[in-house]
């Protein structure tokens, strides 16, 4: 009986391990690349085709350790072949957030004519992130 347990003892203690190595990366934060700095948390839209009207509400999160200064949104409107045919830049009232602070972004703009595709990425300052 005892040398039944000690196997059954061994196979468990293998078995918590093995679950512990594969569940570890599952586990651990999302990697951040150090150029980033930006990153978009929330995003939603509502189109109305009849008056082209397109509103956006989004929210950015600073993710470096550093502030970042003028956070917002570039938006990219593309047709059906996946070419560009309008874009903005949209910032948030908050001219700078600290590390792990949020910023809110909602606009109602007119767009030329229905996209095949609307691109939006994190902007700040003068540059994308």
């Amino acid at each position: 009986m005892s040398g039944r347990f000690t196997r059954w003892v061994l196979w468990m203690v293998s078995l918590v391990f093995f679950l512990v190595q594969v569940s570890s990366p599952c586990l651990a934060d999302c990697a951040v690349d150090p150029g980033v700095s930006l990153a978009i948390t929330k995003l939603g839209w509502t189109l109305d085709p009849k008056t082209g009207s397109l509103q956006l509400e989004a929210e950015v999160q600073n993710v470096s350790d550093w502030d970042v200064v003028d956070p917002g949104i570039a938006v990219s409107l593309l047709d059906s072949s996946g070419r560009e045919f309008d874009s903005w830049v949209f910032r948030s009232s908050l001219k700078r957030i600290r590390p792990k602070e949020k910023a809110r972004i909602s606009r109602t703009f007119k767009i030329p004519s229905i996209p095949g595709t609307i691109k939006v990425m994190p902007y700040q300052g003068s540059a994308g992130t």
